[in-house]
C-alpha cells in the first residue's frame, strides 16, 4: 500500500522458524517493495512463548539468536548453506533474491544479546526501556563490535519498540500499562531479569513473586507511576514528544510507536501529531 515507506518487523524468535523460512520470508516481502529496505529483527523471544506456546526447547538463546542471523543472511546472500551448533541449513537457494536490501537487526536487553547485536547485526531492537538505559545498552553494543574486531558502521540502526498513550488523563493510561500491557511482560523471566538490571531489582521480585501466586494486585502495586513513566510514553502530545526527543539525543534512530488507543482514526491522528 505504501510507494516510498521503509518496512520492518521486530522482532521474529529465532526458534518459532527455520533461517531458510525466515529468508523466503524477507525475500518474499522485499520482492513486494522493489527497491526499498525491509528490515528483519530476530530475537529470543522467551520461554513462555517458544516453550509454552510452540513446545520447543528455549536452550541456548545467545547462541540460537546469533547463529540463526547468520544463517539467514547465507540465504540471504546465496551462499546455500550454514553449519552451527544450534542451526544447520544445507544445499538451500532462493528462488529470487531480495530486490532491496534486508538489514538483519537483533532484538537485545541485557549486555550478552547487546554484545551480540555489535558484533553481528546491522542494528539492534530494544523493548521497554527509558533513554537513561538505551546509553548502557548502546556502550554494551560498541564493546561487543570492538571485542569482535569489527568497527561498528556509521548506519547502525538502533531502534525501539515505544508504547505511546497521548492523553491528558495520566492515572488512567497508567493502570492500563499495569495491568494489560507491563505486568504479563515484566513477570516473563526475560523481561524481569532485565528490569532489575536496569535498576529496579525490588520492583522485579515484587512482581516475580506476585505473578507466581496469580496475586494480580501484587503486580500491580510493584508497577508504580514513576516505573511505568520511565518504561511507557503517557501524556500530552508535547510531553510525548519531549519523551521523543530524549530517545533521539541517546541514540535512538528509529521509535516504533505502539500506539495504545480506542480506534483507528485515533492512532492514526496520534502518528500525525507526533510525526517529526
Amino acid at each position: 500500500r505504501t510507494s516510498q515507506m521503509d518496512l520492518g518487523v521486530a522482532v521474529v524468535p529465532a526458534y518459532t522458524r527455520t533461517p531458510a523460512t525466515l529468508a523466503m520470508a524477507a525475500a518474499s516481502v522485499s520482492q513486494a517493495m522493489p527497491g526499498r529496505s525491509f528490515t528483519l529483527g530476530i530475537g529470543s523471544s522467551s520461554e513462555t512463548i517458544v516453550s509454552g506456546w510452540h513446545g520447543l526447547s528455549f536452550d541456548r538463546p545467545l547462541t540460537r539468536v546469533v547463529e540463526t542471523v547468520q544463517a539467514v543472511r547465507a540465504g540471504l546472500n546465496g551462499d546455500g548453506g550454514f553449519s552451527g551448533s544450534t542451526v544447520n541449513m544445507t544445499r538451500f537457494r532462493l528462488a529470487a533474491s531480495p530486490a532491496g536490501p534486508v538489514p538483519i537487526f537483533i532484538g537485545a536487553l541485557r549486555p550478552g544479546m547487546l554484545a551480540a547485536a555489535g558484533a553481528h547485526a546491522d542494528g539492534v531492537c530494544l523493548n521497554l526501556m527509558p533513554p537513561s538505559v538505551v546509553t548502557r545498552q548502546l556502550e554494551a553494543v560498541r564493546r561487543g563490535a570492538a571485542e569482535a574486531g569489527r568497527e561498528l558502521p556509521a548506519d547502525f540502526g538502533v531502534m525501539a519498540r515505544l508504547q505511546t498513550i497521548v492523553t491528558e488523563d495520566v492515572d488512567l493510561a497508567h493502570q492500563y500499562l499495569r495491568e494489560q500491557i507491563l505486568g504479563p511482560y515484566l513477570a516473563q523471566p526475560v523481561y524481569n531479569q532485565f528490569l532489575s538490571w536496569m535498576g529496579y531489582p525490588e520492583e522485579a521480585a515484587a512482581i516475580a513473586s506476585g505473578w507466581l501466586a496469580r496475586d494480580r494486585n501484587a503486580v500491580a502495586n510493584a508497577i508504580h507511576s514513576r516505573l511505568i513513566a520511565d518504561l511507557a510514553l503517557v501524556g500530552s502530545a508535547a510531553a510525548v514528544r519531549r519523551r521523543l526527543e530524549e530517545f533521539a539525543a541517546v541514540g535512538l534512530t528509529v521509535a516504533a510507536l505502539m500506539v495504545l488507543a480506542p480506534s483507528r482514526a485515533t492512532v492514526e491522528e496520534t502518528l500525525r501529531v507526533l510525526a517529526p
